[in-house]
């Protein structure tokens, strides 16, 4: 029994176990070994995962990269291209070609590399400098008078290509243009030192025609002269110039008639002040940008393709169809009711040889010309316009043209201000003379059946070698606002109304036809001695790069 109490409390008292309890709870340490390895698995997995993202990420990062370097490679090849185009107007028409040409300033740790081509015109395979107008100028569409190009820009094997569409600086940027903002010389009996620019101009030229309050010019304007203003004192009341700072307004210069004038002179004893609204963005002085000689490449045109007729002749326009009156022999277009556009949607109308046409328009004498009576004035290359046109086309005369109605696209409402024309559709009226407002007035009234109070005319009004123009403007009763939405382009600044009393002809409503950004009417002619300039620019992923 002594024993047996021993044994007891040596056992009971924790210094020692049987063999095989002890080994049964040093085995549980088999288990912090199995947890150890089952996180270690999980952490690698884990690990492997952050690894493989960060490889993909990496891959599409320098993907990114090189994506982003190649275009700007692209880039570089059209502001190459430019640069040698503005160095030389006439450099695309030797079709000229470079590849792998590598960027001066490539980014860091990477080589990158540019190539451009021409693009032939539409129905066109290929540039030919033998042919380069014929094989690279679009001849017709939204894009005609345009070329193009590609520049392809390379980074570590990623290609991106641009293609970019040049334009020259045209008329159709500007709602407004002129080249002298005065009286022609040859309508109002002035000094032939009358045609130069102020402050170089004669004294003895007359007033100067002034933006008034109540003009408004919605849209970019361009004049080689200084720009006369005449307003109330307040810029909220004055004449307004432009719709958003987006819009160049580029003038030689502006004067204030009353305060010295121009060249020193006051040329107004009214109550003409220097204010105005200016919305756009003033450019003084501005580019130059001159007019053609005369229009006569119009005619080139019109004889392959087109229409041409011989003296005074009418033209109604009904959507895509048209009514041509003339009765004189020897046109080459059709007469008659219902008759299709020209193929190249350009229409002639000449003078003919004899008798010579002796017309020299003067304000005060128009109403003769409704109708013309006397044979020197019939065979004169005037054309009357009017209606409502459903495709391009272009109208040019060698002498006048004359509005004697509405000009709108089809379908396009009546309103205040202007409604924005829907469709791809454009008329251009192109004279070397004159583009003429109908207005008859007799004894001091109007003549209603050739009066229109607050026309609409949607075109393209170019007047080569002389004025638009309200006829007899400074006669009768005043008449509302001439609604023009396009563009005016003239080498003197014709009149369209008078502000003393109440004031005879019309207000100024010319709003900018934003189509003609990236469009024109047919065969549109540009000024001479202009550069180029990008008009619009696209990536390109196709077969057409």
């Amino acid at each position: 029994m002594h024993l047996s109490v021993k044994l007891l409390k040596r056992w009971g008292s924790g210094r020692s176990r049987p063999r095989g309890e002890r080994g049964r709870f040093s085995g549980e340490q088999g288990i912090t070994v199995l947890l150890a390895l089952y996180v270690l698995t999980i952490t690698t997995l884990l690990l492997g995962a952050a690894y493989v993202a960060v490889l993909n990420d990496t891959g599409l990062s320098r993907n990114d990269l090189d994506q982003t370097r190649a275009l700007a490679a692209a880039q570089a090849g059209i502001a190459q291209y430019s640069f040698n185009l503005n160095n030389n107007p006439n450099y695309w028409e030797g079709c000229p070609v470079a590849n792998s040409v590598a960027v001066a300033t490539p980014a860091a740790g990477s080589t990158e590399f540019y190539s451009y081509k021409p693009l032939a015109a539409t129905g066109q395979t290929s540039c030919d400098s033998s042919n380069a107008v014929g094989t690279m100028i679009e001849s017709s569409g939204p894009a005609a008078g345009t070329f193009r190009i590609s520049s392809t820009g390379t980074s570590n094997n990623v290609s991106r290509t641009v293609v970019v569409q040049y334009r020259r600086a045209s008329f159709l940027d500007f709602v407004y243009y002129t080249d002298f903002e005065a009286f022609d010389p040859a309508t109002e009996g002035y000094p032939t030192d009358c045609a130069f620019h102020w402050p170089n101009r004669n004294a003895d030229c007359g007033l100067p025609i002034s933006f008034v309050p109540g003009d408004v010019i919605n849209g970019p304007m361009h004049t080689e002269d200084t720009a006369a203003i005449c307003g109330d004192g307040t810029n909220s009341h004055g004449p307004v110039f432009g719709r958003t700072s987006a819009d160049q307004i580029q003038v030689g210069g502006l004067s204030n008639e009353t305060s010295g004038g121009v060249n020193g002179t006051q040329y107004n004893s009214g109550n003409c002040q220097l204010s105005y609204k200016m919305v756009g963005t003033l450019v003084e002085p501005g580019p130059t940008l001159l007019p053609p000689p005369s229009n006569a490449q119009l005619l080139n045109v019109a004889q392959s393709g087109g229409y041409v007729y011989t003296g005074n002749t009418t033209i109604a326009l009904t959507g895509t169809t048209m009514t041509v009156t003339n009765s004189t022999s020897g046109n080459t277009g059709p007469t008659g009711v219902g008759l299709a556009m020209p193929s190249n949607g350009v229409i002639y109308v000449t003078s003919a040889s004899a008798p010579p046409c002796a017309e020299a328009y003067t304000p005060g004498t128009a109403n003769a010309l409704y109708p013309p009576v006397a044979s020197n004035i019939a065979s004169c290359g005037n054309v009357f316009v009017s209606g409502n046109y459903g495709s391009s086309l272009t109208i040019a005369s060698d002498n006048d043209i004359i509005i004697d109605g509405n000009i709108i696209p089809t379908g396009t409402p009546l309103t205040t201000p202007a409604t924005v024309p829907s469709g791809t559709a454009l008329v251009g009226l192109v004279a070397n003379n004159f583009v003429r407002v109908e207005h008859g007035c007799a004894s001091g009234s109007n003549v209603a059946n050739q009066t229109f109070t607050s026309p609409y005319i949607y075109a393209a009004i170019l007047a080569v070698q002389h004025s638009f123009i309200v006829d007899n403007y400074n006669c009768g009763a005043q008449l509302g606002t001439l609604n023009v939405y396009g563009t005016i382009a003239q080498l003197f600044r014709g009149v369209v109304g008078t502000s003393g009393g109440q004031g005879t002809g019309y207000f100024k409503g010319y709003s900018y036809d934003n189509r003609l950004q990236y469009a024109e009417p047919p065969y549109f002619l540009n000024p001479v001695s202009v550069a180029w300039k990008v008009q619009r620019q696209t990536e390109c992923n196709g077969s057409g790069c």
